[in-house]
């Protein structure tokens, strides 16, 4: 009956003109308008899930989002609740008045017209958020410029800083350089000119760069083009020379610093415009000598960095050695130590340090000791520097320390995990067995180190990896040729061929050699009866062949490094290394490798982004193996069943890149081995490994034991998760998985730091919430959860 009324008003309504008959409209299509809001709101709902989805996902690759998507984004947050708070008031529309009898004709209207003017801005906004995209790479911001706590205002250095800002400002002047000895400190003074150009807004863009000491094209290329957000799509170095030179030139006023000049850098190989191809672009050099800046790179506005005055360096050394040496007993001593380091910055810094908080009697012996250098001769650095820094080795806690340090120096390592694998070798630790409480030991003297300022942070602020000061590197070798026997020999100082030297080869403890032409240079048979660890580094465009006899005679070595090397078939005298304890073909071209399989002694073998295929069955005779390292193995096709579980001893498995579990190798004519022989690993706990396809999971795959993993289940794209983070797990359920969480497939895994979880169906939740995560919460850092499902009817249990 309240239809028909509503019909007859709306007929007489007709009679009356098209207006009446139009507001009269809104409450005939009273329901209708509603619907269509309603179906509109769950569609703009839907929309912006979406693209919250796709912020988020941004926002963790580190993206900035588009300010009109941000716009539309708080647009959206704002009509929903509205919208919804209108719909939940429809029904008022339905009071009737005469008792019932006649529905309330004036609320509709309004009612409904209101659901049609939201419904208009709603399907408005819908339209509106068709983004091309919704968010952008942003150029990195280079963290060594945020600030420069090293820097000291010191009046020696401001005329230098001052003549070099002035010098950069000068529109006739489009090249500077800085030059001074190793450790004097010219890298803290470019970066200060670069934060105050920053801070003062003089240029648009400021790029500091670390030139490799044999320029690197390609680097250079990539560390400027980080900066700019540029993204290079050519291969050659031409191409993306082209491509740095165009971006460059848009830039009015750019400042690029090349930090660190050892040789000529060809600045239109790089792809840097200056001079009279762009006036806005100026360049800042540092270099050891004037002769590299004026002579190899035509730089005419030069200016050196002397050593602190004497006040200066006595206001530095107070500051690193402490307060306590201003009491009268030790200040007399204390001023001593300080002129002995002759005002060399990481002199001063790196004594003082190893005296801080030390007797009287240990300034005492430290002040004969600097008063006697040790060292003539030596290369770019003054006698003061060299006892300066050999007195900060001196002072290192126990034999352990000084050997690592040396390890370190002349290795040119920088690496927690390559400090393991080489001191495992070499035996260095002493009463430690596990290669987890190897690791432990290796972080503390990897702290003690830069605690002493014998190493230093890495740029990257990662715990993993540190840096040597280019000074300490040369005292560091130096002291380990001396007391070790070692030779050290990067680039064209091997190409001398005095290392070929047979009266010194019988005595070598170590050799390690950089270069991409050493296959001119090795012998048939290396006769070093004493050698312990062979490293040679070569670019992985070297063809390398080893004669076959090369390592007959290497009866002692206990570490072989062969890095970037192209080795279609390893020498059979391989096999004869029967002290050999770590094995490390880091990214090197591999082909046949099966002699390593007699290498029965062998702990730590790393093949680590090698370009290899298969392994080979007789690395199951490895039976004393503790780590093996398969990590960026990406052209890994075949792992032979039963391999891994004959590694009964294995501590360490890091094979993330293998994604053939259990699958036919027609080529191979067998079946890849299965994920149940980790089971049979009693001693594993260390484990990265990824598995693309949950359903060929093992039930008890994961263990308590384990106390370092990174897992990743589902088809994720790896990524390194956070350097703090030691313990990551990772889980992605598809649709067609068939798999539970609630039953335990993560109970077992200790002390989860980061966790993320896709897919999992609801109940899976609630047992997260309710019954697991409290295990987890006291070392949790990083909990993800997104994309829950319902379950499925196959449910199974893991």
């Amino acid at each position: 009956m309240v239809e028909s009324i509503v019909t007859v008003v709306l007929e007489v309504a007709k009679c009356l003109g098209p207006p009446t008959e139009r507001q009269l409209s809104y409450v005939r299509n009273y329901r209708s308008n509603f619907e269509n809001l309603k179906t509109e709101l769950e569609k703009l709902k839907d929309d912006a899930a979406s693209m919250q989805h796709g912020v988020d996902e941004a926002k963790r690759k580190g993206e900035e989002i588009e300010k009109n998507v941000e716009k539309w984004l708080a647009s959206v947050n704002n009509i929903i609740p509205e919208a919804e708070k209108f719909t939940g008031d429809a029904d008022k529309a339905n009071k009737r008045c005469f008792m019932g009898l006649c529905p309330n004709l004036k609320t509709r209207h309004q009612l409904s017209k209101e659901a049609v003017r939201q419904f208009e801005a709603i399907v408005k906004l819908r339209e509106a958020g068709r983004f091309d995209r919704i968010s952008y790479r942003k150029a990195l911001e280079d963290i060594r410029l945020i600030s420069n706590k090293d820097y000291e205002a010191f009046e020696s250095r401001i005329s230098t800083l001052n003549n070099a800002l002035r010098a950069l400002q000068d529109p006739d002047v489009n090249m500077v350089g800085i030059y001074g000895m190793g450790g004097i400190g010219k890298t803290t003074l470019a970066k200060e000119v670069a934060i105050q150009f920053k801070r003062d807004q003089l240029f648009d863009q400021v790029i500091f760069v670390e030139v490799p000491q044999i320029p690197d094209i390609r680097k250079i290329q990539g560390e400027i083009a980080d900066k700019l957000g540029l993204i290079f799509f050519e291969e050659t170095e031409s191409g993306r020379a082209r491509s740095l030179y165009n971006r460059l030139k848009d830039e009015k006023k750019i400042l690029v610093i090349l930090d660190n000049v050892w040789e000529s850098v060809d600045l239109q190989d790089v792809g840097i415009p200056h001079g009279d191809n762009h006036k806005g672009c100026k360049i800042l050099m540092t270099a050891r000598s004037e002769d590299i800046l004026s002579g190899k790179m035509d730089c005419r506005h030069n200016f050196s960095v002397g050593v602190l005055r004497k006040d200066e360096a006595w206001s530095l050394f107070k500051k690193m050695a402490g307060e306590s040496i201003n009491s009268s007993e030790f200040k007399w001593v204390a001023t001593d130590v300080a002129n002995e380091c002759a005002g060399l910055p990481v002199s001063i810094v790196t004594v003082a340090r190893a005296l801080r908080n030390k007797r009287l009697f240990e300034w005492k012996d430290a002040l004969g000791q600097l008063r006697r250098p040790s060292s003539t001769n030596f290369k770019d650095i003054q006698p003061a520097a060299y006892s300066a820094i050999e007195l900060s080795y001196n002072k290192l806690e126990g034999e352990e320390l000084k050997k690592i340090f040396l390890l370190i120096g002349y290795t040119y390592i920088s690496s927690i995990n390559d400090v393991l694998m080489y001191g495992m070798g070499l035996g260095l630790f002493q009463g430690i067995n596990r290669m987890e409480e190897a690791r432990a030991r290796v972080y503390t003297l990897v702290y003690k180190l830069k605690a002493s300022c014998m190493l230093l942070e890495h740029g990257s602020k990662n715990e993993h990896w540190f840096s040597m000061h280019d000074v300490v590197r040369d005292v560091a070798i130096a002291i380990a040729t001396r007391e070790q026997n070692v030779l050290t020999m990067r680039y064209e100082l091997v190409n001398s061929r005095e290392w070929l030297d047979e009266g010194a080869l019988k005595f070598y403890t170590s050799i390690v050699l950089h270069d991409s032409k050493m296959n001119v240079l090795l012998p048939e048979v290396l006769e070093c009866p004493q050698l312990q660890l062979l490293s040679l580094w070569t670019e992985k465009s070297s063809l390398i062949t080893l004669p076959d006899n090369f390592f007959r005679k290497l009866t002692q070595v206990r570490v072989l490094d062969l890095t970037c090397m192209h080795l279609s078939l390893l020498p059979s005298s391989l096999g004869l290394l029967t002290n050999l304890r770590t094995l490390c073909l880091y990214c090197s071209e591999l082909q046949d490798i099966a002699v390593i399989g007699e290498l029965k002694n062998l702990e730590i073998l790393c093949l680590r982004g090698s370009y290899i295929e298969q392994l080979p069955v007789e690395i199951g005779q490895l039976t004393r193996l503790r780590s093996l390292d398969l990590r960026d193995c990406d052209r890994l096709q075949v792992i032979p069943p039963n391999l891994l579980s004959k590694l009964s001893h294995l501590e360490e498995l890091y094979i993330r890149s293998f994604n053939k579990w259990e699958v036919e190798v027609e080529a191979a004519g067998i079946k890849n081995a299965s994920l149940e022989e980790l089971k049979r690993l009693p001693n594993l706990t260390t484990l990265e490994l990824c598995i693309p396809d949950a359903n060929t999971l093992p039930k008890g795959l994961f263990f308590e034991k384990l106390e370092r993993y990174r897992i990743c289940i589902g088809r994720w794209c790896w990524e390194d998760p956070s350097p703090t983070c030691s313990r990551t797990f990772r889980l992605l359920l598809g649709t067609d998985n068939c798999i539970s969480f609630k039953s335990g497939h993560i109970v077992q895994l200790q002390r989860i730091e980061d966790l993320c979880l896709s897919g999992l169906p609801d109940q899976d939740i609630i047992e997260l919430v309710n019954n697991k995560l409290g295990s987890y919460s006291s070392q949790l850092k990083h909990l993800w959860v997104e994309g829950c499902q319902a379950p499925s009817p196959k449910e199974s249990k893991v």
